[in-house]
């Protein structure tokens, strides 16, 4: 080895020392990292909605996870044929992108709905800020979950709550029209 080598090697060492002799837990030098930014809105939890009828949930009653899956699956393509602008949307997002986005929305039916699923997407009204939803295409995406339960052999009472419990979300997906304002000269 080279004495370069091992003067670089020794110098290494020498930095690397004093860090590698800190005790577990012990915070660098320098301010303390800041906390993460508060949630606009509050987690997502059992909607109260979903209530339980002849001992069994929402989630039982539609047919457990398999259906709410298979269901959220017949959903999006309905969705899309009658809001072509999301198909849009979804052209520039990855595949891995496209199954998260999926999978985000079974796990919260499945959790709004009395299942076992935690829902860890981030709160509605960030997800879909700035996407401009109207009421008028939020209706059209209810009018395309009734018909995919439909498809899937969801019957009232069951079809109706579930559609509900998803219509319990739209105040923080609905695009919010802007205040009037007072212009930029303040007159």
């Amino acid at each position: 080895m080279s004495m370069k080598r091992v003067c670089a090697l020794l110098l290494f060492l020498a930095l690397a020392a004093p860090i590698g002799a800190q005790p577990p837990g012990a915070q660098p030098p320098g301010p303390p990292p800041r906390p993460n930014p508060p949630m606009t809105s509050p987690p997502m939890g059992p909607s109260p909605k979903a209530t339980v009828k002849d001992g069994k949930t929402l989630y039982q009653r539609i047919g457990g996870y398999d259906v709410i899956a298979k269901t959220v699956d017949a959903f999006l393509p309905n969705l899309i044929a009658v809001l072509p602008k999301l198909g849009t949307m979804a052209t520039g997002l990855a595949d891995a992108s496209k199954v998260r986005n999926r999978q985000m929305i079974v796990d919260q039916i499945c959790m709004l709905t009395g299942g076992p699923c935690v829902f860890v997407g981030r709160p509605n009204d960030v997800t879909h800020q700035g996407l401009q939803i109207t009421q008028e295409d939020w209706d059209k995406s209810q009018g395309a979950m009734a018909k995919t339960l439909d498809e899937m052999g969801v019957k009232d009472p069951d079809k109706s709550e579930l559609i509900a419990v998803i219509d319990g979300l739209k105040g923080d997906i609905i695009q919010k029209p802007a205040p009037a304002g007072r212009g930029r000269s303040g007159q």
